[in-house]
């Protein structure tokens, strides 16, 4: 098979298997740093800091899970073709970014579901005696307060998980998928 086929024939199941493996690697990963840090936060006593381990996971998890689609695209180098376009690597990183979010949403509701049913109610309890500890006026206190109970009490749906996750960790990762083309894919020679 020559250089142009290897681009130009290749089906959407052909990068199933790098999105889907490292999708579900980043997503399992990233479940459990939000596990740790949320266990953290939930059995840290009260310090009245903006940076606790609640808002520390957030950035942990976006820094690993921006790496998906860089590797997604090292993965389908190494096993399907050397030779990629720029908008196949962009593909291959926005679905890897879609398969994790979908992943990590199923498994945080598991989670909830048969393990710890009573976690987001333990994290905005937690939150919130933070939120109270902090040197603040009274008024500001309230209003956060206000704000977490509001945003944990009803929680996000699934639905507003996926909604709005599929979209923000796919847009990161098709930039890394970009990247991962620039570092790992080999270059077509031309011919005039």
């Amino acid at each position: 098979m020559n250089e142009e086929e290897n681009t130009q024939a290749l089906s959407f199941s052909d990068y199933l298997p790098s999105v889907g493996i490292v999708g579900v690697i980043f997503a399992l990963v990233s479940f459990v740093i939000g596990l740790f840090f949320g266990y953290q936060q939930i059995n840290s006593e009260p310090s009245g800091s903006f940076m606790s381990p609640m808002m520390f996971s957030g950035v942990v998890i976006c820094l690993v899970s921006a790496l998906a689609g860089l590797l997604a695209v090292w993965h389908f180098t190494r096993e399907v073709t050397p030779y990629m376009t720029l908008g196949q690597g962009a593909l291959i990183g926005f679905l890897t970014g879609a398969v994790i979010v979908l992943f990590s949403v199923v498994l945080s509701e598991l989670w909830i579901l048969i393990f710890d049913p009573d976690y987001t109610t333990k994290m905005m309890d937690a939150a919130i005696a933070n939120i109270e500890a902090m040197e603040m006026p009274e008024a500001n206190k309230q209003q956060m307060i206000d704000a977490v109970a509001d945003s944990m009490a009803g929680g996000q749906s699934i639905w507003q998980q996926i909604f709005w996750g599929v979209p923000i960790t796919g847009l990161i990762n098709l930039v890394t998928g970009l990247i991962g083309v620039k570092v790992f894919a080999e270059k077509k020679e031309e011919t005039f």
